[in-house]
C-alpha cells in the first residue's frame, strides 16, 4: 500500500497536526496556561497521527508532541525545584 503525503490530507484532519505544533510552541510562551496548552497540543498531534489512514505519519504532529512533552518535563523540574527550601 503506497502511503500518500500529509499535505494531501483534506478535511479538518489536515490541521491537526499544525495547530498540535503551534499549541506546543505557546506552551513554551505562555507560562501560566502551559500545562492546559501541553495536554491541547498532545490530544491533536495523537489524533492526527491515529487518524492518518492511508496518509503518511504527520511531522508537525511528531514534532508538537516531542515539544509538549517537553514543556511537560521542564514544568515539572521547575516545580520540583521550588519545592525544595
Amino acid at each position: 500500500m503506497k502511503q500518500l503525503p500529509t499535505k494531501d490530507r483534506s478535511g479538518s484532519q489536515a490541521w491537526l497536526g499544525p495547530i498540535s505544533l503551534g499549541l506546543a510552541v505557546a506552551s513554551w510562551v505562555f507560562p501560566y496556561v502551559n500545562l492546559a496548552l501541553v495536554a491541547a497540543a498532545c490530544v491533536c498531534g495523537v489524533v492526527s497521527i491515529a487518524t492518518r489512514k492511508w496518509h503518511s505519519v504527520d511531522w508537525t504532529a511528531v514534532a508538537g508532541i516531542s515539544l509538549a512533552l517537553g514543556q511537560a518535563v521542564f514544568a515539572l523540574l521547575v516545580f520540583a525545584t521550588s519545592l525544595h527550601p
